[in-house]
Protein backbone atom coordinates (compact mmCIF):
# COMPACT_ATOMS: atom_id res chain seq x y z
CA UNK A 1 0.00 0.00 0.00
CA UNK A 2 2.63 2.36 0.95
CA UNK A 3 4.43 2.19 -2.73
CA UNK A 4 0.98 2.46 -4.25
CA UNK A 5 0.53 6.00 -2.48
CA UNK A 6 4.54 6.91 -2.65
CA UNK A 7 3.07 6.66 -6.75
CA UNK A 8 0.34 8.03 -6.13
CA UNK A 9 1.29 11.26 -4.15
CA UNK A 10 4.03 11.54 -6.60
CA UNK A 11 1.58 12.10 -9.78
CA UNK A 12 -0.38 14.04 -7.65
CA UNK A 13 2.41 16.82 -6.95
CA UNK A 14 2.59 17.23 -10.43
CA UNK A 15 -0.68 18.92 -10.83
CA UNK A 16 -1.40 22.49 -10.43
CA UNK A 17 -4.75 22.22 -8.73
CA UNK A 18 -4.88 21.26 -4.57
CA UNK A 19 -5.28 17.36 -4.05
CA UNK A 20 -5.98 15.53 -1.37
CA UNK A 21 -6.88 11.75 -0.70
CA UNK A 22 -8.99 10.40 2.02
CA UNK A 23 -9.42 7.21 3.63
CA UNK A 24 -13.01 5.06 4.14
CA UNK A 25 -13.44 7.31 7.08
CA UNK A 26 -12.86 10.96 5.35
CA UNK A 27 -9.15 11.05 7.02
CA UNK A 28 -6.73 12.76 4.98
CA UNK A 29 -3.98 10.05 4.08
CA UNK A 30 -1.80 12.17 0.98
CA UNK A 31 -1.70 15.63 -0.23
CA UNK A 32 0.12 16.92 -3.44
CA UNK A 33 2.60 19.83 -3.61
CA UNK A 34 0.05 22.46 -4.25
CA UNK A 35 -2.01 21.50 -1.60
CA UNK A 36 0.70 21.96 0.78
CA UNK A 37 1.86 25.46 -0.37
CA UNK A 38 -1.75 27.04 0.20
CA UNK A 39 -1.49 25.88 3.53
CA UNK A 40 1.45 27.56 4.24
CA UNK A 41 0.80 30.86 2.25
CA UNK A 42 -2.18 30.75 4.33
CA UNK A 43 -1.18 30.16 7.46
CA UNK A 44 -3.72 26.87 8.81
CA UNK A 45 -3.84 26.20 11.87
CA UNK A 46 -2.59 22.63 11.48
CA UNK A 47 0.67 21.32 9.60
CA UNK A 48 0.54 22.43 5.94
CA UNK A 49 -0.23 18.93 5.11
CA UNK A 50 -3.13 18.32 7.23
CA UNK A 51 -2.36 14.81 6.81
CA UNK A 52 -4.26 12.89 9.89
CA UNK A 53 -6.87 15.74 9.64
CA UNK A 54 -10.13 14.13 9.51
CA UNK A 55 -11.77 15.62 6.41
CA UNK A 56 -15.75 15.27 7.29
CA UNK A 57 -15.32 16.16 10.86
CA UNK A 58 -13.51 20.17 9.64
CA UNK A 59 -16.48 20.51 7.27
CA UNK A 60 -18.97 19.39 9.29
CA UNK A 61 -17.61 22.14 12.61
CA UNK A 62 -17.88 24.44 9.85
CA UNK A 63 -20.36 27.69 10.36
CA UNK A 64 -20.51 27.31 6.79
CA UNK A 65 -23.53 25.90 4.35
CA UNK A 66 -20.75 24.84 1.78
CA UNK A 67 -18.99 23.22 4.15
CA UNK A 68 -21.70 21.39 6.05
CA UNK A 69 -22.59 20.42 2.00
CA UNK A 70 -19.55 19.14 1.09
CA UNK A 71 -19.40 16.78 4.43
CA UNK A 72 -22.57 15.38 3.09
CA UNK A 73 -21.73 15.01 -0.38
CA UNK A 74 -17.79 13.12 0.79
CA UNK A 75 -19.85 10.74 3.46
CA UNK A 76 -22.15 9.23 0.77
CA UNK A 77 -19.49 9.31 -2.27
CA UNK A 78 -17.24 7.00 0.49
CA UNK A 79 -19.74 5.21 1.37
CA UNK A 80 -20.91 4.53 -2.27
CA UNK A 81 -24.08 6.35 -2.56
CA UNK A 82 -22.65 8.56 -5.32
CA UNK A 83 -19.61 8.25 -7.84
CA UNK A 84 -19.22 11.57 -7.68
CA UNK A 85 -19.58 15.07 -6.30
CA UNK A 86 -19.14 18.56 -7.02
CA UNK A 87 -19.14 21.86 -5.04
CA UNK A 88 -18.27 25.00 -5.74
CA UNK A 89 -17.85 27.42 -2.89
CA UNK A 90 -15.90 30.61 -2.03
CA UNK A 91 -12.71 30.83 -0.15
CA UNK A 92 -11.96 34.32 0.39
CA UNK A 93 -8.75 35.74 2.42
CA UNK A 94 -8.45 39.24 3.71
CA UNK A 95 -6.75 40.43 0.66
CA UNK A 96 -8.60 39.13 -2.23
CA UNK A 97 -11.58 37.19 -3.52
CA UNK A 98 -11.33 33.35 -4.56
CA UNK A 99 -13.89 30.95 -5.33
CA UNK A 100 -13.37 27.01 -5.97
CA UNK A 101 -14.69 24.39 -7.38
CA UNK A 102 -14.12 20.94 -5.48
CA UNK A 103 -14.36 17.68 -7.53
CA UNK A 104 -14.46 14.36 -5.59
CA UNK A 105 -14.62 11.08 -7.34
CA UNK A 106 -13.59 7.51 -5.79
CA UNK A 107 -10.92 5.31 -5.71
CA UNK A 108 -10.15 1.73 -4.72
CA UNK A 109 -7.17 1.26 -2.99
CA UNK A 110 -6.37 -2.54 -1.10
CA UNK A 111 -9.70 -3.34 -1.94
CA UNK A 112 -11.15 -0.09 -0.06
CA UNK A 113 -13.01 2.54 -1.28
CA UNK A 114 -11.24 5.77 -1.04
CA UNK A 115 -11.65 9.63 -2.37
CA UNK A 116 -9.13 11.69 -4.52
CA UNK A 117 -10.54 15.48 -3.86
CA UNK A 118 -9.44 18.27 -6.39
CA UNK A 119 -9.70 22.56 -5.77
CA UNK A 120 -9.89 23.83 -8.75
CA UNK A 121 -9.23 27.80 -8.68
CA UNK A 122 -12.01 29.03 -10.71
CA UNK A 123 -11.51 32.73 -9.63
CA UNK A 124 -11.08 34.00 -13.23
CA UNK A 125 -14.03 32.11 -14.51
CA UNK A 126 -16.12 33.27 -11.95
CA UNK A 127 -15.16 36.97 -12.26
CA UNK A 128 -15.69 36.50 -15.79
CA UNK A 129 -19.39 35.50 -15.57
CA UNK A 130 -19.86 38.38 -13.11
CA UNK A 131 -18.55 40.93 -15.63
CA UNK A 132 -20.89 39.03 -18.50
CA UNK A 133 -23.89 39.46 -15.79
CA UNK A 134 -23.10 42.93 -15.39
CA UNK A 135 -22.72 43.81 -19.02
CA UNK A 136 -26.27 41.55 -19.70
CA UNK A 137 -27.78 43.81 -17.00
CA UNK A 138 -26.60 47.10 -18.22
CA UNK A 139 -27.77 46.09 -21.57
CA UNK A 140 -31.09 44.88 -20.64
CA UNK A 141 -31.24 48.54 -18.54
CA UNK A 142 -30.67 50.16 -21.75
CA UNK A 143 -33.25 48.18 -23.83
CA UNK A 144 -35.89 49.01 -21.10
CA UNK A 145 -34.98 52.73 -21.17
CA UNK A 146 -35.29 53.26 -25.13
CA UNK A 147 -38.49 51.48 -24.90
CA UNK A 148 -39.26 53.75 -22.15
CA UNK A 149 -38.57 56.69 -24.30
CA UNK A 150 -40.43 55.26 -26.78
CA UNK A 151 -43.41 55.06 -24.56
CA UNK A 152 -43.02 58.48 -22.99
CA UNK A 153 -42.47 60.13 -26.29
CA UNK A 154 -46.05 58.29 -27.52
CA UNK A 155 -47.72 58.83 -24.20
CA UNK A 156 -47.16 62.45 -23.61
CA UNK A 157 -48.46 63.44 -27.01
CA UNK A 158 -51.92 62.31 -25.59
CA UNK A 159 -51.66 64.53 -22.82
CA UNK A 160 -53.22 68.16 -22.98
CA UNK A 161 -51.55 69.63 -20.02
CA UNK A 162 -48.18 69.80 -18.41
CA UNK A 163 -48.82 68.30 -14.90
CA UNK A 164 -50.52 64.83 -17.10
CA UNK A 165 -47.42 65.02 -19.11
CA UNK A 166 -45.38 64.82 -15.92
CA UNK A 167 -47.08 62.62 -14.39
CA UNK A 168 -47.07 59.82 -17.28
CA UNK A 169 -42.97 60.51 -17.03
CA UNK A 170 -42.42 59.12 -14.05
CA UNK A 171 -44.75 56.58 -13.84
CA UNK A 172 -43.45 55.15 -16.95
CA UNK A 173 -39.75 55.46 -16.01
CA UNK A 174 -40.54 53.35 -13.01
CA UNK A 175 -42.87 51.22 -14.50
CA UNK A 176 -40.67 50.21 -17.51
CA UNK A 177 -36.69 50.48 -16.03
CA UNK A 178 -34.43 49.70 -13.19
CA UNK A 179 -35.80 53.04 -11.19
CA UNK A 180 -36.57 52.83 -7.78
CA UNK A 181 -37.92 56.59 -7.90
CA UNK A 182 -38.50 59.27 -10.32
CA UNK A 183 -39.75 62.64 -9.72
CA UNK A 184 -40.03 66.29 -11.81
CA UNK A 185 -39.41 69.53 -10.50
CA UNK A 186 -39.41 73.36 -11.10
CA UNK A 187 -37.33 76.10 -10.15
CA UNK A 188 -39.87 78.35 -9.06
CA UNK A 189 -37.17 81.44 -8.73
CA UNK A 190 -33.99 83.24 -9.21
CA UNK A 191 -33.09 82.53 -5.72
CA UNK A 192 -33.27 78.70 -6.55
CA UNK A 193 -36.15 76.94 -4.76
CA UNK A 194 -37.50 73.91 -5.91
CA UNK A 195 -40.94 72.79 -6.28
CA UNK A 196 -41.54 69.08 -6.86
CA UNK A 197 -44.26 68.35 -9.47
CA UNK A 198 -44.79 64.48 -10.00
CA UNK A 199 -43.34 61.56 -8.37
CA UNK A 200 -43.50 57.48 -8.73
CA UNK A 201 -41.92 54.59 -7.72
CA UNK A 202 -40.48 54.11 -3.98
CA UNK A 203 -39.69 57.99 -3.36
CA UNK A 204 -38.93 59.18 0.54
CA UNK A 205 -41.76 59.93 1.95
CA UNK A 206 -40.93 63.65 2.89
CA UNK A 207 -40.59 64.95 -0.85
CA UNK A 208 -43.10 66.74 -1.88
CA UNK A 209 -43.57 70.67 -3.07
CA UNK A 210 -42.51 72.47 -0.01
CA UNK A 211 -38.68 69.87 -0.36
CA UNK A 212 -35.67 71.78 -0.85
CA UNK A 213 -32.63 71.35 -2.89
CA UNK A 214 -30.89 70.43 0.56
CA UNK A 215 -33.37 67.65 1.43
CA UNK A 216 -32.41 65.82 -1.63
CA UNK A 217 -30.03 63.04 -2.47
CA UNK A 218 -27.90 64.18 -4.91
CA UNK A 219 -28.45 67.70 -4.60
CA UNK A 220 -25.04 69.00 -6.52
CA UNK A 221 -25.83 66.73 -9.23
CA UNK A 222 -29.36 68.73 -9.42
CA UNK A 223 -27.82 72.29 -9.06
CA UNK A 224 -25.69 71.35 -12.23
CA UNK A 225 -28.16 70.21 -14.49
CA UNK A 226 -30.09 72.86 -14.26
CA UNK A 227 -27.00 75.11 -14.84
CA UNK A 228 -25.37 73.20 -17.27
CA UNK A 229 -28.53 72.23 -18.75
CA UNK A 230 -26.80 68.91 -19.27
CA UNK A 231 -27.63 65.48 -17.55
CA UNK A 232 -25.40 65.01 -14.37
CA UNK A 233 -24.87 62.24 -12.12
CA UNK A 234 -23.41 60.92 -8.80
CA UNK A 235 -23.51 57.93 -6.68
CA UNK A 236 -22.80 56.91 -2.99
CA UNK A 237 -21.31 53.49 -2.17
CA UNK A 238 -22.40 52.37 1.44
CA UNK A 239 -20.88 49.30 3.47
CA UNK A 240 -22.95 46.74 4.42
CA UNK A 241 -22.38 45.81 7.67
CA UNK A 242 -23.53 42.15 7.41
CA UNK A 243 -21.03 41.12 5.26
CA UNK A 244 -18.38 38.82 6.83
CA UNK A 245 -15.05 37.90 4.03
CA UNK A 246 -14.68 34.45 5.82
CA UNK A 247 -18.61 33.53 4.50
CA UNK A 248 -20.94 33.47 1.99
CA UNK A 249 -22.64 36.54 2.24
CA UNK A 250 -22.80 38.33 -0.83
CA UNK A 251 -21.69 42.01 -1.92
CA UNK A 252 -19.76 44.18 0.79
CA UNK A 253 -21.25 47.32 -0.74
CA UNK A 254 -24.41 49.16 -2.24
CA UNK A 255 -25.06 51.52 -4.29
CA UNK A 256 -27.55 54.80 -4.80
CA UNK A 257 -27.17 56.49 -7.74
CA UNK A 258 -29.05 59.49 -9.24
CA UNK A 259 -28.96 61.66 -12.76
CA UNK A 260 -30.56 64.67 -13.18
CA UNK A 261 -32.08 65.33 -16.41
CA UNK A 262 -32.96 68.73 -17.27
CA UNK A 263 -36.54 69.21 -19.36
CA UNK A 264 -35.36 71.87 -22.32
CA UNK A 265 -36.53 73.11 -25.24
CA UNK A 266 -35.02 75.58 -27.72
CA UNK A 267 -32.91 76.90 -24.60
CA UNK A 268 -36.00 77.08 -21.91
CA UNK A 269 -35.39 75.30 -18.81
CA UNK A 270 -38.90 73.86 -18.04
CA UNK A 271 -37.66 71.71 -14.96
CA UNK A 272 -35.36 68.83 -13.65
CA UNK A 273 -36.54 65.08 -13.99
CA UNK A 274 -34.47 63.13 -11.57
CA UNK A 275 -34.11 59.21 -11.56
CA UNK A 276 -32.80 56.74 -8.30
CA UNK A 277 -31.21 52.99 -8.58
CA UNK A 278 -29.27 50.87 -7.14
CA UNK A 279 -27.85 49.62 -10.43
CA UNK A 280 -24.18 49.84 -9.73
CA UNK A 281 -23.46 50.13 -14.05
CA UNK A 282 -25.89 52.70 -13.63
CA UNK A 283 -25.36 55.81 -15.84
CA UNK A 284 -22.61 55.06 -18.21
CA UNK A 285 -22.33 57.55 -21.28
CA UNK A 286 -25.43 55.53 -23.88
CA UNK A 287 -27.52 55.86 -21.02
CA UNK A 288 -26.89 59.44 -20.23
CA UNK A 289 -27.40 60.31 -23.73
CA UNK A 290 -30.84 58.32 -23.51
CA UNK A 291 -31.70 60.70 -20.76
CA UNK A 292 -30.68 63.71 -22.39
CA UNK A 293 -33.15 62.02 -25.13
CA UNK A 294 -36.02 61.97 -22.77
CA UNK A 295 -35.23 65.82 -21.53
CA UNK A 296 -35.22 67.28 -25.06
CA UNK A 297 -38.76 65.23 -25.40
CA UNK A 298 -40.42 66.01 -22.62
CA UNK A 299 -39.45 69.53 -23.31
CA UNK A 300 -40.84 69.63 -26.34
CA UNK A 301 -44.13 68.44 -24.88
CA UNK A 302 -44.48 70.73 -22.41
CA UNK A 303 -43.72 73.84 -24.75
CA UNK A 304 -46.59 72.24 -27.16
CA UNK A 305 -49.21 72.18 -24.72
CA UNK A 306 -48.08 75.41 -23.17
CA UNK A 307 -48.48 76.69 -26.75
CA UNK A 308 -52.01 75.17 -27.31
CA UNK A 309 -53.21 76.08 -23.82
CA UNK A 310 -52.15 79.72 -24.78
CA UNK A 311 -53.66 79.25 -28.47
CA UNK A 312 -57.26 78.22 -26.38
CA UNK A 313 -57.79 80.06 -24.31
CA UNK A 314 -60.70 82.88 -24.68
CA UNK A 315 -58.45 86.09 -22.58
CA UNK A 316 -54.98 86.87 -23.32
CA UNK A 317 -52.43 89.13 -21.39
CA UNK A 318 -51.03 91.77 -23.51
CA UNK A 319 -48.22 93.56 -23.19
CA UNK A 320 -45.58 96.30 -25.19
CA UNK A 321 -41.97 95.96 -24.88
CA UNK A 322 -39.54 98.37 -26.01
CA UNK A 323 -36.23 96.86 -26.37
CA UNK A 324 -33.26 99.53 -26.61
CA UNK A 325 -31.45 99.99 -30.07
CA UNK A 326 -28.80 97.44 -31.27
CA UNK A 327 -28.00 99.45 -34.37
CA UNK A 328 -26.24 102.33 -33.81
CA UNK A 329 -26.30 105.08 -36.66
CA UNK A 330 -25.13 108.39 -37.03
CA UNK A 331 -27.13 111.21 -35.01
CA UNK A 332 -28.07 112.92 -38.24
CA UNK A 333 -29.62 109.74 -39.41
CA UNK A 334 -33.38 110.54 -40.31
CA UNK A 335 -36.15 107.85 -38.96
CA UNK A 336 -36.19 104.57 -40.41
CA UNK A 337 -38.68 101.64 -39.78
CA UNK A 338 -39.29 97.38 -40.13
CA UNK A 339 -42.23 96.13 -40.00
CA UNK A 340 -41.06 92.60 -38.96
CA UNK A 341 -43.25 89.72 -40.95
CA UNK A 342 -40.92 86.62 -39.56
CA UNK A 343 -37.56 85.52 -37.63
CA UNK A 344 -35.52 82.18 -38.98
CA UNK A 345 -32.87 80.42 -37.17
CA UNK A 346 -30.09 80.43 -39.59
CA UNK A 347 -26.55 78.80 -39.18
CA UNK A 348 -23.89 79.44 -36.59
CA UNK A 349 -26.12 80.96 -33.78
CA UNK A 350 -27.59 84.05 -36.34
CA UNK A 351 -31.11 84.62 -37.32
CA UNK A 352 -32.65 86.46 -40.11
CA UNK A 353 -35.44 89.19 -39.63
CA UNK A 354 -37.94 89.31 -42.57
CA UNK A 355 -39.44 92.16 -43.18
CA UNK A 356 -40.66 95.46 -44.77
CA UNK A 357 -40.09 99.18 -45.32
CA UNK A 358 -40.43 101.57 -48.15
CA UNK A 359 -38.11 102.88 -50.86
CA UNK A 360 -37.42 106.31 -49.01
CA UNK A 361 -36.05 104.73 -45.94
CA UNK A 362 -34.15 101.70 -47.34
CA UNK A 363 -30.61 103.82 -47.56
CA UNK A 364 -31.02 104.86 -43.49
CA UNK A 365 -31.34 101.43 -43.05
CA UNK A 366 -28.48 100.15 -45.12
CA UNK A 367 -26.41 102.62 -43.46
CA UNK A 368 -28.10 101.51 -39.71
CA UNK A 369 -27.56 97.49 -40.68
CA UNK A 370 -23.53 98.56 -41.41
CA UNK A 371 -22.82 100.08 -37.95
CA UNK A 372 -24.13 97.28 -36.41
CA UNK A 373 -22.22 94.78 -38.32
CA UNK A 374 -25.17 92.96 -39.91
CA UNK A 375 -26.18 91.95 -43.17
CA UNK A 376 -28.74 93.34 -45.21
CA UNK A 377 -30.52 91.98 -48.33
CA UNK A 378 -33.28 93.68 -50.32
CA UNK A 379 -35.87 91.28 -51.92
CA UNK A 380 -37.92 93.64 -53.56
CA UNK A 381 -41.94 94.60 -53.62
CA UNK A 382 -43.77 97.80 -54.54
CA UNK A 383 -42.01 100.92 -53.33
CA UNK A 384 -44.33 101.28 -49.98
CA UNK A 385 -43.65 97.73 -48.60
CA UNK A 386 -40.34 96.46 -49.77
CA UNK A 387 -39.56 93.25 -48.28
CA UNK A 388 -35.98 92.95 -46.80
CA UNK A 389 -33.82 90.34 -44.79
CA UNK A 390 -31.73 91.37 -41.96
CA UNK A 391 -29.30 88.81 -40.74
CA UNK A 392 -28.41 89.23 -37.35
CA UNK A 393 -25.85 87.04 -34.88
CA UNK A 394 -26.58 86.38 -31.21
CA UNK A 395 -29.97 85.37 -29.44
CA UNK A 396 -33.12 86.40 -31.12
CA UNK A 397 -35.74 87.95 -28.52
CA UNK A 398 -38.75 86.63 -30.62
CA UNK A 399 -37.44 83.04 -30.75
CA UNK A 400 -36.93 83.36 -26.91
CA UNK A 401 -40.24 84.15 -26.61
CA UNK A 402 -41.91 81.26 -28.91
CA UNK A 403 -40.04 78.94 -26.76
CA UNK A 404 -41.09 80.06 -23.59
CA UNK A 405 -44.99 79.56 -25.16
CA UNK A 406 -45.02 83.28 -25.64
CA UNK A 407 -46.22 84.73 -29.31
CA UNK A 408 -45.37 87.79 -30.44
CA UNK A 409 -48.60 88.98 -31.87
CA UNK A 410 -46.72 92.44 -33.80
CA UNK A 411 -43.11 93.99 -34.22
CA UNK A 412 -41.48 96.91 -35.28
CA UNK A 413 -37.78 98.02 -35.44
CA UNK A 414 -37.83 101.99 -35.45
CA UNK A 415 -34.59 103.76 -36.00
CA UNK A 416 -32.92 100.45 -34.37
CA UNK A 417 -35.18 100.05 -31.46
CA UNK A 418 -37.49 97.10 -30.91
CA UNK A 419 -40.80 97.70 -29.67
CA UNK A 420 -43.23 94.40 -29.42
CA UNK A 421 -46.66 93.10 -28.71
CA UNK A 422 -46.37 89.44 -26.84
CA UNK A 423 -49.69 87.67 -25.68
CA UNK A 424 -49.42 85.08 -23.03
CA UNK A 425 -51.61 83.16 -20.83
CA UNK A 426 -53.81 84.71 -17.91
CA UNK A 427 -52.21 82.06 -16.11
CA UNK A 428 -48.60 83.05 -16.70
CA UNK A 429 -46.75 85.66 -15.23
CA UNK A 430 -45.57 89.00 -16.54
CA UNK A 431 -42.44 89.21 -14.34
CA UNK A 432 -41.54 85.44 -15.74
CA UNK A 433 -41.56 87.13 -18.89
CA UNK A 434 -39.75 90.20 -18.45
CA UNK A 435 -37.09 87.94 -16.66
CA UNK A 436 -36.86 85.63 -19.81
CA UNK A 437 -36.23 88.43 -22.24
CA UNK A 438 -34.06 90.64 -19.78
CA UNK A 439 -31.47 87.12 -20.35
CA UNK A 440 -30.97 88.69 -23.90
CA UNK A 441 -32.15 92.38 -23.27
CA UNK A 442 -31.05 93.34 -19.86
CA UNK A 443 -32.68 97.24 -20.73
CA UNK A 444 -36.00 96.00 -22.11
CA UNK A 445 -39.03 98.61 -20.61
CA UNK A 446 -42.81 97.40 -20.55
CA UNK A 447 -44.91 99.93 -22.02
CA UNK A 448 -47.55 98.42 -20.90
CA UNK A 449 -49.86 95.94 -19.87
CA UNK A 450 -53.71 94.59 -20.36
CA UNK A 451 -56.04 92.04 -20.64
CA UNK A 452 -57.68 91.24 -23.93
CA UNK A 453 -60.07 88.94 -25.31
CA UNK A 454 -58.77 86.55 -27.72
CA UNK A 455 -60.30 85.09 -31.04
CA UNK A 456 -60.82 81.21 -30.96
CA UNK A 457 -58.23 79.51 -32.34
CA UNK A 458 -58.20 76.31 -34.51
CA UNK A 459 -55.34 74.86 -32.19
CA UNK A 460 -55.93 71.41 -33.50
CA UNK A 461 -56.05 71.81 -37.18
CA UNK A 462 -53.01 74.17 -37.15
CA UNK A 463 -50.57 71.31 -34.78
CA UNK A 464 -52.15 68.61 -37.17
CA UNK A 465 -51.29 70.86 -40.37
CA UNK A 466 -47.12 70.84 -39.30
CA UNK A 467 -46.81 68.03 -36.97
CA UNK A 468 -45.45 65.98 -39.51
CA UNK A 469 -43.01 68.53 -40.67
CA UNK A 470 -39.21 68.35 -39.40
CA UNK A 471 -37.06 71.52 -38.26
CA UNK A 472 -35.95 72.09 -41.71
CA UNK A 473 -39.01 71.77 -43.81
CA UNK A 474 -40.61 74.07 -41.07
CA UNK A 475 -37.39 76.54 -41.23
CA UNK A 476 -37.83 76.61 -45.39
CA UNK A 477 -41.00 76.86 -45.44
CA UNK A 478 -41.10 80.13 -43.01
CA UNK A 479 -38.61 81.58 -45.19
CA UNK A 480 -39.62 81.25 -48.00
CA UNK A 481 -43.43 82.51 -46.71
CA UNK A 482 -41.31 85.69 -44.89
CA UNK A 483 -39.37 86.27 -48.63
CA UNK A 484 -42.34 86.45 -50.77
CA UNK A 485 -41.36 83.15 -52.48
CA UNK A 486 -45.06 82.37 -52.65
CA UNK A 487 -46.11 85.70 -54.05
CA UNK A 488 -47.28 86.18 -57.77
CA UNK A 489 -44.84 87.19 -59.18
CA UNK A 490 -42.24 86.11 -57.08
CA UNK A 491 -40.56 88.38 -55.04
CA UNK A 492 -37.78 86.35 -54.08
CA UNK A 493 -36.20 83.34 -56.36
CA UNK A 494 -35.66 80.02 -54.62
CA UNK A 495 -31.86 80.68 -54.99
CA UNK A 496 -31.93 84.05 -52.97
CA UNK A 497 -34.38 82.17 -50.55
CA UNK A 498 -31.63 79.38 -50.61
CA UNK A 499 -28.98 81.95 -50.24
CA UNK A 500 -30.24 83.49 -46.90
CA UNK A 501 -30.41 80.18 -45.21
CA UNK A 502 -27.08 79.71 -46.46
CA UNK A 503 -27.67 76.20 -48.23
CA UNK A 504 -27.58 75.24 -51.44
CA UNK A 505 -30.66 75.56 -54.18
CA UNK A 506 -31.45 72.37 -54.80
CA UNK A 507 -31.66 71.28 -50.94
CA UNK A 508 -33.86 74.34 -50.37
CA UNK A 509 -36.40 72.71 -53.11
CA UNK A 510 -36.28 68.94 -51.53
CA UNK A 511 -36.98 70.69 -48.26
CA UNK A 512 -39.80 72.62 -50.09
CA UNK A 513 -41.49 70.03 -52.29
CA UNK A 514 -41.68 67.67 -48.99
CA UNK A 515 -42.65 70.15 -46.76
CA UNK A 516 -45.63 71.56 -49.10
CA UNK A 517 -46.15 67.54 -49.91
CA UNK A 518 -46.89 67.27 -45.82
CA UNK A 519 -48.92 70.36 -45.77
CA UNK A 520 -51.79 69.06 -47.99
CA UNK A 521 -51.53 65.65 -47.23
CA UNK A 522 -52.82 66.96 -43.43
CA UNK A 523 -54.90 69.50 -45.21
CA UNK A 524 -56.81 67.96 -47.64
CA UNK A 525 -56.78 64.26 -46.05
CA UNK A 526 -60.30 62.89 -45.25
CA UNK A 527 -61.98 65.75 -47.40
CA UNK A 528 -65.31 64.51 -49.12
CA UNK A 529 -64.79 63.59 -52.84
CA UNK A 530 -67.43 66.81 -53.42
CA UNK A 531 -66.09 69.14 -51.32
Amino acid sequence: MDNRLQLLGESLDALPVNVSVLDPEGTILQTNQAWREFGVRNDIATEADTIGTNYLTVCEQSSTESARATSRGLAELLAGGREEFQLEYPCHSPVEQRWFLLVAVPVTIDGRRHAVVAHINVTEYKLAARRREQELAHLESLSDLSAAIREVTHAVIDQSSRSEIEATVCGSLVETTGYDCAWVGEVVDRGGSLTVRATAGDCPADLDADSTFEDLFGETAVRQAIWTREVQTTSEIHEDPAFDWRGESGEAYTTQAVAAVPITHRGTLYGVCAVYTDRSTAFGPDERAILAQLGAVVGHAIAASERTQALMSDELIEVDLRVPTRFEQPRSAADWQVEITQTVAAADGEYVVYGTTTETEIEELRTAVDHADAELTVIGGPPESIRVAIRLAGECVISLLAASGWSTDAAVIDSGEWFLTVHLPTTDSVRELMDTVRETAPDVELLARRQIHAEPVDAEHETAAVAELTDRQRTVLKTAHAAGYFEWPREASGEETAATLGISAPTFHQHLRLGEGKLMDAVLTGEAVGG
